[in-house]
């Protein structure tokens, strides 16, 4: 049943967010000004929430991720400095234990059963309120450049995407919390307010270590600041936002670092960072294409070790991000590299879990609204549909003790393929919009 009402998310909730947000952004007649009442957009947002916490109640989710983040909620409440003390299982950075402190204070106020609904929802709801933040980003953003019709559509297609859904309502993990401020560092990025923008980034790479990704898009915007278009006072303003992040960094470890010594962090993340030595860990891309779902990275592909691939191939995405960078207009430019940037690391890297594209949504979709791109709304619409089912596959798997899909599943093969077929279109995309405007889906 649980399948069933899984898989049905996706022709009936993703058919409402486009089809609506189509006829609002689109295909309304006449007038560009013509608005959606109000209380619509209120309605809207407030389905979104319903939605997510009625399937926050009624779902486990991923029992392996779920349990971990409710027993690290009640030892952050009994100890926060002292979290990772004792040999006591913790792979994430100190980031979220913060979030996860004020959920297990807040399960002793209300005194909610360890396997109650309750909990379970309170364990998945920091999730969710990224998830809104981050459709309301949205919409305020597409009302200042578009207006309020084209606002509502784009927080219908973010909002009742059942991708975005599926990883925080019902799996219960926690990329929308570090994608909403990776977001937020680019936004400010773009704005040029640098400090904001590290400050964000370092939040973010505290939550997640899977935000070290995103860093060429820093590196490329300090390059063009400080080399192509250098303005006075650069060197300072970068010094400055490089002395906010490392300020936030402190901070957020200090009481940590208290317990467990000062360069304990950086162990944490190598640690973390060499986890799950594996070609692909349920993540269907090139690797899991050639059949090697949890084959070890040192085995051998081509002549190579899957490691030493996936390590040749982040140098060549990363040094094609900086030409998207340099090539693609200025307003759009950031959210194409990292569309680019996040989709090339998940297809053509080592180690991806299954949900590690989940950021491609949200930068798709802003490279489709600042580019008006109907080529890139395409890009946005595949990557829902095959990260969807790359989860979905997994989460219903690991409902009936399967934790590894076979490297033959026809599902894993197939959206394997899908996604590497997307990425070849997102590059001829790419490479159009460099030297012409074809496809423009909202007007200027």
């Amino acid at each position: 049943m649980a399948s069933l009402l899984l898989l049905g998310l996706v022709p009936v909730l993703f058919a409402l967010g486009m089809s609506i947000g189509g006829k609002y952004a689109f295909h309304v007649s006449g007038t560009q000004d013509v608005k959606p009442r109000p209380w619509l957009v209120w309605l809207a947002m407030a389905t979104m929430l319903v939605i997510r916490l009625l399937l926050a109640a009624s779902m486990e989710g991923y029992s392996c991720d779920v349990q971990t983040f409710q027993a690290w909620a009640v030892r952050a409440a009994e100890n926060l400095s002292g979290f990772y003390s004792g040999g006591f299982f913790a792979d994430y950075p100190p980031g979220y234990m913060y979030v996860l402190f004020l959920i297990g204070k807040l399960k002793e106020l209300l005194d909610l059963p360890d396997g109650g609904s309750g909990f379970l929802a309170l364990i998945k709801l920091p999730a969710i309120i990224a998830d809104m933040l981050t459709t309301f980003l949205l919409y305020r953003l597409a009302n200042l450049r578009f207006g309020k019709k084209a606002a509502l559509a784009v927080a219908l297609m973010y909002g009742f995407n059942p991708a975005v859904i599926l990883d925080s309502a019902v799996w219960g993990q926690v990329d929308a919390v570090f994608t909403l401020f990776i977001v937020l560092s680019i936004f400010f990025l773009t704005g040029n307010h640098l400090a904001s923008s590290v400050s964000w980034f370092v939040v973010a790479l505290l939550i997640k270590p899977q935000a070290l990704i995103f860093t060429p898009l820093l590196l490329a915007s300090a390059v063009d600041r400080l080399l192509l278009q250098p303005v006075n006072g650069i060197w300072t303003r970068i010094l400055v936002a490089a002395a906010a992040g490392g300020l936030v960094f402190m901070v957020g470890v200090a009481p940590f670092a208290l317990e467990e010594g000062p360069l304990w962090v950086f162990d944490h993340y190598r640690a973390t960072l060499t986890s799950y030595p594996y070609a692909t860990v349920n993540a269907y891309n090139l690797f899991a294409l050639s059949g090697a779902n949890f084959t070890n990275e040192t085995a051998s592909w081509l002549f190579f070790p899957y490691r030493s691939w996936g390590t040749l191939f982040i140098v060549l995405a990363t040094l094609f991000a900086f030409r998207v960078y340099f090539c693609a207009s200025e307003e759009t430019r950031l959210y194409l590299m990292g569309m680019f940037i996040i989709a090339a690391v998940f297809i053509f890297s080592a180690r991806m879990h299954e949900r590690y594209l989940f950021p491609v949504l949200i930068f798709a979709l802003l490279a489709a609204l600042y580019a008006g791109s109907m080529q890139l709304l395409v890009i946005f619409t595949g990557f829902s549909i095959t990260h969807y089912i790359n989860v979905v596959h997994v989460l219903i798997a690991s409902t009936r003790g399967i934790t590894h899909i076979p490297g033959n599943d026809p599902l894993l093969l197939g959206t394997s393929m899908a996604n590497l077929l997307l990425f070849l279109y997102m590059l001829r995309c790419i490479a159009r919009s460099w030297s012409n405007q074809e496809g423009r889906l909202l007007p200027e």
